[in-house]
């Protein structure tokens, strides 16, 4: 379950929503999504091991994913507000980006060039909020 964890966080980060609209434009199927990037799960990494818990704690909403959150580690119903929500989605955002060996500059390209590539009611992490974890996590690596 910790390897879905790991997948789902990846799957919902910025950094490869990104790099996935830069590819599809209408139509995505399993040709598509096969080749996209995915870093290694390696359950012992800092990294890897942040992805899961965060992704695990936004996904555990309630009692419904109480077996899951179980196998994961994670409480369910643990974010109790947007803030700490808002803030675990850009910290999730900048591990991931780590994973990808993606530096400042990199996170300052895909925020400047978002926004041509979703909707406009679509969320995205404030980008300082992005830059501050990011910054934490580099002496993490």
């Amino acid at each position: 379950m910790r390897a879905e964890a790991f997948l789902l966080g990846v799957l919902a980060s910025t950094p490869l929503d990104w790099y996935a609209r830069c590819f599809v434009e209408l139509h995505v199927d399993f040709h598509v999504i096969n080749e996209f990037p995915i870093p290694p799960f390696d359950s012992i990494g800092h990294h890897q091991a942040r992805v899961v818990e965060i992704s695990g704690k936004l996904a555990a909403v309630d009692e419904r994913y109480q077996e899951w959150a179980s196998g994961v580690g994670v409480l369910v119903g643990s974010v109790t507000s947007q803030a700490e929500k808002d803030d675990l989605i850009a910290e999730l955002d900048a591990v991931v980006a780590h994973l990808y060996g993606l530096d400042r500059s990199d996170l300052e390209v895909i925020w400047d060039t978002f926004y041509d590539r979703v909707p406009r009611n679509d969320r995205r992490p404030d980008l300082i909020k992005v830059l501050e974890h990011h910054e934490q996590w580099t002496d993490k690596a």
